[in-house]
């Protein structure tokens, strides 16, 4: 029998909009922890050893305390769950589309984050608080059933499962409460940083809502650098990414489906970041986690990266892996990469050609077809600028 793959939900934050009271949320987060089935019951013997390590009289929680912040995410590190979480701006929301109060926010949320999820997911068993009264979850929950129909075993491969775990439970609150340190201005904390490098290779993604290129360029410092054209290239960068995704958001091709989540790393990655790549390696444990059959590194570059620049995505690498460019060095890393490949292929091209031209007295020219008429233009360009082949 397929494993099962649970989805814990919890959220952190409220639905209020009157962002001058300093006790109103400026976002609101919502956590997915992913389980595998097989996984849950281990899962949950070890968070109920932590429970007892770090909150002997209570529940596993958000807290102010950053050195115990630190000690939990590090025991939490090599347990096997992933962390899929949405951070939603109330601020940008209501600039977006005017929405003042909570039901028109919750049915905003409700259809933003089904999408999302179903077009990533071919199957989730959601698990939430059925002792706590939260209005987007209890939304939540009827908004999926409403367009999910159960089989006639009177199960449904997207929706909500009658399995109960406190604990785990409130590892998603955990997780929520943490990474509000870094959004959310009640919560803020100039830890966050590293309370995130603990996190990083736990979360497969950290969807942040409503679309816009200007949340990547937060904070972001250019530095001493002419960033003449640094904003051009990262907001082109982003917007090429998200209209790709928006084109493709829909699609059932299961290709599609890994390519728009590794945009989604790397949208995640440039607001972290975006001074850094990601290893080939890295990406693949995100993506992996999420599916029964692995993506391996060459069908990784040829299916998806490969398609993604064929469809005219900007994706800067080098040896240090991937990442969406936030300036002109890292389009260089590209060029210089690529030509480490291009270039030596031109060479061999055109030496196995001279040396056939040589040998049938140039009767036979390898690159003769039409189709290789670019490549005799290259050939012939550069060694007309006497470059050696």
């Amino acid at each position: 029998m397929e494993d099962i793959q649970y989805a814990f939900m919890d959220e952190v934050g409220d639905y209020r909009f009157d962002f001058d009271n300093q006790e109103v949320s400026t976002h609101f987060i919502i956590v997915s922890i992913l389980i595998k089935g097989s996984n849950k019951a281990m899962l949950e013997q070890e968070l109920e050893k932590l429970r007892q390590q770090f909150f002997p009289d209570g529940k596993i929680k958000s807290i102010n305390d950053n050195t115990l912040t630190t000690q939990i995410l590090t025991e939490l590190k090599e347990l096997p769950f992933t962390i899929y979480a949405f951070v939603i701006d109330k601020r940008k929301i209501r600039e977006e589309s005017g929405i003042m109060y909570n039901k028109p926010f919750i049915r905003y949320l409700n259809r933003m984050i089904y999408e999302d999820l179903n077009q990533t997911f071919d199957q989730l068993d959601f698990v939430v608080s059925e002792a706590e009264a939260k209005p987007f979850m209890q939304e939540f929950k009827n908004y999926i059933e409403s367009r999910n129909i159960p089989d006639l075993f009177n199960y449904s491969i997207f929706g909500f499962n009658d399995t109960k775990s406190d604990i785990l439970l409130q590892l998603a609150g955990f997780v929520a409460g943490t990474i509000a340190k870094g959004y959310d201005h009640a919560h803020y904390s100039s830890h966050y940083r590293s309370f995130f490098q603990l996190m990083k290779h736990k979360i497969a993604a950290i969807n942040l809502l409503p679309i816009d290129y200007k949340n990547f360029l937060y904070d972001y410092k250019f530095g001493n650098r002419d960033s003449r054209y640094d904003k051009v290239i990262i907001k082109q960068a982003v917007n090429l990414a998200y209209s790709y995704m928006e084109k493709h958001r829909k699609s059932e091709d299961e290709d599609e489906k890994i390519r728009l989540v590794f945009l989604k790393y790397l949208l995640f990655n440039l607001r972290e970041n975006p001074d850094q790549y990601v290893y080939t390696q890295e990406i693949l444990d995100n993506l992996n986690a999420l599916r029964d059959i692995k993506i391996n590194p060459h069908y990784f570059r040829s299916n998806i990266v490969s398609k993604l620049r064929d469809s005219g995505v900007i994706i800067a690498s080098s040896t240090k892996g991937y990442k969406l460019p936030v300036c002109l060095n890292d389009l260089y890393d590209f060029v210089n990469l690529s030509s480490l490949t291009i270039y030596p292929m031109i060479q061999r091209i055109a030496k196995c050609r001279e040396q056939i031209l040589l040998a049938t007295n140039t009767e036979v020219d390898i690159l003769e077809q039409k189709e290789y008429e670019y490549l005799k233009k290259v050939i012939e360009m550069i060694k007309h600028e006497h470059v050696e082949i």
